[in-house]
């Protein structure tokens, strides 16, 4: 009788680490990081729209401001919970009247509305970003780890706003192609062609 012993070492299905895992991994920083400036440049988040990722977000403002060594980074902190409150309040304000957001809407972006008016909402997005940059670079002339945190997020945000584009447009995708084949289907069920 053969038996096989269990290499310890050997990799399992789920022990490896794949594109996909690792591009997951890389969206939930840059969420978490954009976090910390959409509390302030957004309104309307759906309940789910901070969701797990806040408590990323607190420890990345935390953890930065004390590998920095950083005070107003504690300030901002404090700042940023009285926003998330604010939003919090704001996303049951909106449940309790009956508006309908979707659970993981991150917010619209209402800053960036009223400085440009006609730009769309993906637009609008995009200068949530360059915000971040500008607000930044200013706060950098006299805080440089604050300045930093802030400039980083137009990485953060304009990645997560990308993944979300790609997210949509491959849902429409296949969406449509959804729509073919159920046309096709039904067209051979009426003609009697099965």
């Amino acid at each position: 009788m053969m038996t096989t012993q269990h290499n310890p070492q050997q990799n399992q299905p789920g022990d490896r680490i794949t594109m996909a895992g690792s591009l997951n991994g890389l969206y939930l920083l840059a969420h978490a990081h954009s976090l910390s400036f959409t509390v302030f440049l957004r309104t309307d988040f759906g309940s789910e729209g901070i969701g797990i990722c806040g408590i990323a977000t607190i420890a990345m403002i935390l953890g930065w401001g004390a590998f920095a060594n950083c005070v107003p980074m504690f300030v901002f902190f404090l700042l940023w919970l009285v926003a998330l409150i604010f939003q919090r309040i704001r996303s049951f304000s909106n449940w309790r009247r009956g508006i309908a957001i979707h659970s993981r809407y991150n917010g619209t972006p209402w800053i960036s509305r009223r400085l440009f008016p006609r730009v769309s909402e993906l637009n609008a997005r995009g200068v949530d970003a360059f915000i971040c940059f500008a607000v930044g670079g200013v706060i950098a002339q006299f805080n440089q780890p604050l300045g930093l945190y802030i400039m980083a997020g137009f990485f953060s945000v304009m990645f997560t706003e990308a993944i979300m584009v790609e997210a949509n447009r491959r849902r429409l995708r296949q969406m449509r192609d959804a729509e073919i084949e159920q046309r096709y289907l039904a067209e051979t069920y009426k003609s009697g062609r099965f």
